[in-house]
């Protein structure tokens, strides 16, 4: 008998309770023995959508903690705390844990890890990142044997939405922000997404598991959406680009590069056709090549789904530490490369140009596209450069927003990966 308690009954603790509903019987079929939520607690369960006389019901947590027959506590709160302490309690108490917690696994996860590992028990995090996709299993598994040279992400549907949005209609980042809140795509306080610290989390935990080191989410380089506009939107479509918030790890040079950013991505790549809601992985192996997992990042079927397959293998006796996680350097954000876009509203006059392209020349940075369009009695330029470092990068935008032809510089994105 395995035998289960559920912190949080919200969305993903109401679809953890459905495909128990469900798919008890397969599950239990597939384990060769019962399987049993025992006991389930909330502050209250008026949001529940699902009839749950069946269980035992507290409003306290440690009930769960404390109660020697729960094999496996299922964390769904959400939050920093009191979720890290209710996992750490579990741990300590000898029990399994499985969270959607990536807050806390990407704050935490070292000493969790740790803890866990200590007591003889595990802790698995699967939904903690793109939902239903499973993707932490694959990278602590079967690509084990892989040198991991790079993972591409598209890791929240939110910002996926939005840009989606912006390509497909011509509308406003301000105006689909709002259509999302309505539709419940979007948080009130949307600012975790679009700044793209949920993204941050995530590739915090992606890395940790594929380079086995110890990744601090505080290292990685964060841009979000907020200054991606409409017209950079039907610029990169006359490039045949489209706009993505990635979330990317690669190694170079015996360092690890992280950084969670918009990219300006060529139409051909796979991750250029990841639309709406949805998320995908690209990873890069030496052995394999390169693989794209791709499926729903949210929802509470789709989460709970993962929630289960950390149950299903916990409960076939499937270990897993990672205590033992290495040190490893961090490149500098200053000297990570790439190709940027840089739209620049400028007066309209002659020389306006050479102006800035000798700004560039001083950091040595060549041109590989430039364009200019009027615009009212204004004019805008589109530049595209070679691969530049971004200190060099940092310097120029300074360097070209004190030109006195210069209005504005309205956009920098990182152009393709």
């Amino acid at each position: 008998m395995v035998t289960i308690g559920l912190i949080g009954t919200g969305t993903i603790g109401s679809g953890v309770i459905e495909i128990y509903q469900k798919n008890l019987k397969k599950i239990s079929n597939h384990l060769k023995q019962d399987v049993k939520i025992k006991t389930i607690c909330d502050i209250n369960f008026d949001h529940c959508l699902h009839d749950i006389r069946e269980f035992n019901k507290t409003t306290n947590w440690k009930d769960i903690i404390t109660d020697n027959d729960i094999d496996i506590v299922v964390e769904l709160i959400g939050g920093e705390e009191p979720a890290k302490t209710i996992i750490l309690e579990a741990l300590n108490h000898q029990k399994h844990v499985v969270t959607a917690n990536k807050l806390v696994m990407a704050k935490h996860g070292k000493e969790l890890l740790k803890c866990a590992s200590k007591n003889g028990v595990s802790i698995f995090y699967e939904a903690a990142v793109c939902g239903a996709i499973p993707i932490i299993g694959p990278l602590k598994t079967t690509l084990v044997p892989n040198n991991i040279t790079g993972i591409y992400g598209i890791v929240n549907g939110t910002t996926n939405y939005i840009l989606t949005k912006m390509h497909q209609e011509d509308v406003s980042y301000e105006n689909v922000l709002k259509e999302a809140q309505e539709l419940g795509y979007a948080e009130a306080d949307p600012s975790s997404d679009v700044e793209g610290f949920d993204s941050q989390y995530k590739l915090a935990i992606l890395a940790s598991i594929a380079y086995q080191a110890d990744v601090n989410y505080k290292d990685i380089l964060v841009e979000g959406i907020t200054k991606i506009a409409d017209r950079d939107i039907k610029y990169s479509q006359e490039f045949g680009k489209v706009i993505k918030l990635l979330a990317i790890a690669n190694y170079k040079d015996d360092k690890l590069v992280l950084r969670v950013h918009p990219v300006l991505l060529n139409k051909e790549h796979p991750l250029a056709s990841v639309n709406g809601v949805y998320n995908a992985v690209y990873v890069m192996g030496d052995a394999v090549g390169d693989l794209m997992f791709y499926g729903r990042g949210a929802g509470s079927v789709p989460t709970a789904s993962s929630i289960w397959a950390d149950i299903i293998d916990i409960s076939k006796g499937t270990p897993y530490t990672m205590d033992n996680l290495k040190k490893i350097k961090i490149a500098s954000h200053d000297t990570i490369m790439s190709e940027y876009y840089f739209r620049i509203r400028v007066i309209d006059q002659p020389g306006v140009l050479a102006g800035i392209s000798k700004i560039f020349a001083n950091q040595n940075i060549s041109i590989k596209t430039a364009i200019q369009k009027g615009l009212n009695e204004d004019a805008e330029l589109v530049i595209i450069t070679h691969k530049v470092s971004e200190r060099s990068k940092n310097l120029a935008a300074k360097k070209i927003s004190e030109l006195g032809c210069v209005k504005e510089v309205s956009s920098i994105i990182r152009v393709g990966i």
